[in-house]
């Protein structure tokens, strides 16, 4: 028993056993629904036969019974119905599927010769029983049940006597056993072929989950090359095979890309903690007292902490991306969120003038805080890889079902080697000593955790980022879409030169028609690279424990 058990855990085994379990429970009611119709067909005919009997005998008695009656002058008449049934029963022998008996009102009984073998002790014996009259019935007798019918016969309005016909069932019943045992042998058959069909079919199309579930238990990450066998076929194991090879391969993917991830995190933190240890070596071994090197190193070792600190709060928000409070959505009233930008991009060291277009007075569903920081992003994206003076536009517009937040500058664009892979982590465009090489891949995070897009434009007539986040407009905002685009009407305020002490970033609305055109709706280019919302090769996934 335990080792049937075993074996009926393994579905090459169960399905085909419980199938022919569902198919010999089948074949079995249907070999006995046979039988009960064939045993029913053989009544039918057993009334037929009777029905039939019974109108020859009304039939012939009147002629027999002349004819007695003129063979045997002065007879009464029961001796003329004696004569005729006798005459009767002599033209009209029985067979062994029925008999025909004739009682008398004396209660002598006359029958055919070699009537039905089973019923004839029965009639010999008196133990047959007539059954009552003008009712076809079948009755349980010592030799099986029989089918019969008893009718009375009158003469000139006398009841004379009775006819019966009886037959017995035993015969009908033993040839639809038969019939039965043939559909019933026929079943075994066809149920012990097709059995035998369906367990190799099925043992065959689910010999790659074997292989696959001895691949996935010998796959660890150290090793994802393994591979199943794809069956040439279509059907779902050949799919499951397919798409496990596939899944395979993106984990293999996902492993190399996070060893490059982690090698790049270390590489881009040992370079500050190196260039930091190596100062404070030099600051030891020449003493606190040079107050001009002291500054120096503090000033090293400050910048090289904020950039730590930048590459830090990057790595933070990528790792968080996928987490569901990344992003808290609510209200945001895009003319005061442009005006806390503005403040913002004030606050930061850059003699860079940055020129700000008003935005269009919608609200939309947004965390302020993290579009703020991909904005943020954007623009000191511009200002590290664009030429001092470059001109840098922040501004807002509107589409169907989307606001447009984008930074458009003036450089030289993005290199076309590296225009498929910017947003990923750690690609830089040059080699800028302030860049970490994650501003472009916390925008990414940033916008696809607002179901939103991002849409690159670029080449040598500058770049241009856009970020395209949902709107539902309300009913008061759908008039702004037929006014697009929004000119500003704030005057112009020239860009000033940089200071040699202090640099103070300048923030000037930006309303000429220069600018305008510049702004206006460019079509789409080869230089145009459109990402997708969800780009599982672009960023990958850092599990961080969050503080108790």
């Amino acid at each position: 028993m335990d080792r049937l058990r075993r074996s009926l855990r393994f579905l090459r085994v169960r399905v085909p056993a419980t199938a022919m379990a569902v198919f010999a429970v089948s074949l079995a009611v249907a070999a006995v629904l046979a039988y009960e119709l064939l045993l029913q067909d053989g009544r039918r005919d057993i009334d037929i036969v009777i029905a039939r009997e019974q109108e020859r005998f009304a039939l012939s008695m009147s002629e027999l019974l002349a004819d007695a009656q003129e063979d045997l002058p002065g007879a009464s008449d029961d001796e003329a119905l004696r004569a005729a049934v006798t005459r009767y029963l002599q033209l009209n022998p029985a067979t062994p599927s029925y008999w025909a008996i004739v009682t008398f009102a004396d209660g002598h009984q006359q029958a055919a010769a070699n009537g039905p073998p089973e019923l004839e002790p029965l009639f010999h014996a008196g133990a047959l029983p007539q059954g009552r009259l003008n009712v076809r019935e079948t009755i349980p007798t010592e030799a099986g049940d029989v089918r019969t019918a008893t009718v009375p016969i009158l003469l000139g309005g006398d009841r004379v006597g009775t006819l019966q016909i009886v037959a017995p069932l035993a015969p009908v019943r033993a040839e639809a056993m038969e019939a039965a045992g043939l559909v019933a042998a026929a079943a075994g058959v066809s149920l012990l072929l097709g059995g035998i069909l369906l367990a190799a079919t099925l043992w065959r199309s689910l010999a790659p989950l074997g292989q696959l579930a001895a691949t996935a238990r010998n796959t660890n990450l150290r090793s994802l090359d393994a591979r199943v066998d794809e069956p040439d076929g279509d059907d779902e194991v050949g799919l499951l095979a397919r798409e496990f090879n596939t899944m395979l391969a993106r984990l293999a993917a996902a492993s190399d890309q996070q060893r490059e991830f982690m090698a790049s995190i270390g590489h881009e933190l040992r370079t500050p903690i190196t260039i930091a240890r190596g100062h404070l070596e030099v600051l030891e071994s020449v003493g606190a007292g040079d107050r001009a090197l002291t500054s120096e190193t503090v000033a090293i070792l400050q910048d090289e902490l904020r950039r730590m600190g930048r590459l830090v709060e990057d790595l933070m928000a990528i790792a968080r991306s996928g987490m569901d409070d990344f992003a808290r959505r609510r209200p945001v009233e895009l003319v005061h969120w442009f005006e806390e930008l503005e403040l913002r991009l004030s606050g930061t060291p850059s003699g860079r003038q940055v020129r700000i277009q008003p935005p269009p007075p919608v609200t939309l569903q947004a965390d302020p805080d993290r579009l703020a920081q991909a904005v943020l992003n954007l623009v000191s994206n511009a200002e590290v890889h664009t030429p001092p003076g470059t001109d840098i536009r922040v501004e807002a517009g509107l589409r169907p079902r989307h606001v447009v937040v984008a930074v458009h500058d003036d450089g030289p664009g993005i290199p076309e080697e590296i225009r498929d892979q910017v947003f990923a982590p750690f690609v830089r465009a040059g080699e800028a000593p302030s860049s970490t090489g994650l501003g472009l891949s916390v925008v990414k995070a940033v916008v696809d955790a607002h179901d939103g897009e991002v849409v690159l434009d670029t080449g040598a007539h500058g770049t241009r980022i856009e970020l395209l986040l949902p709107w539902q407009p309300a009913a008061d905002e759908t008039e702004l879409l037929e006014d697009r685009p929004r000119e500003a009407t704030a005057p112009s305020v020239p860009a000033q030169p940089p200071s040699t002490t202090a640099p103070v970033q300048t923030l000037v609305p930006d309303t000429s028609a220069a600018a305008a055109e510049q702004r206006a709706p460019r079509a789409p280019t080869s230089d145009t690279l459109r990402l997708p919302r969800e780009a599982d090769d672009t960023l990958p996934t850092l599990r961080v424990r969050r503080p108790d």
